[in-house]
């Protein structure tokens, strides 16, 4: 089953949505409201986290030309569904790791292939 989020960019306001695979999250919980925001989902497994993180990415990506994307945005927007910046931050490391992403400079990093193209 899909399920699609509304999603507003910290940083511009523009609102946009994400579909995502409810199925791959066994684990998501909803979270009880807070005053600052609406419903989070907790993802609890590895999994979840590095597939919303990479979903995420991709789509940060698609709107800048260069395909770099700001660590501060990822953070940003994993946070609407409850990671922290350290589950993000070792979900990048592992992704680094592997080879899938490289940090062309502090604070930024990018597809080593581009997602449009992975995919083929």
């Amino acid at each position: 089953m899909r399920q699609r989020i509304e999603v507003t960019c910290p940083i511009c306001g523009k609102p946009f949505s994400m579909e995502l695979e409810i199925s791959t999250y066994v684990t998501a919980e909803a979270a009880p409201p807070t005053k600052k925001r609406g419903v989070a989902l907790v993802l609890r497994s590895q999994e979840a986290k590095v597939d919303f993180v990479l979903r995420a990415m991709r789509a940060l990506a698609s709107k800048e030309p260069s395909g770099m994307i700001e660590v501060e945005e990822i953070v940003d927007l994993a946070g609407k569904v409850g990671l922290t910046r350290e589950e993000v931050d070792g979900v990048l490391a592992g992704e680094k790791e592997a080879g899938h992403i490289y940090e062309p400079k502090p604070g930024m990093v990018c597809f080593t292939i581009p997602p449009e193209r992975a995919r083929g």
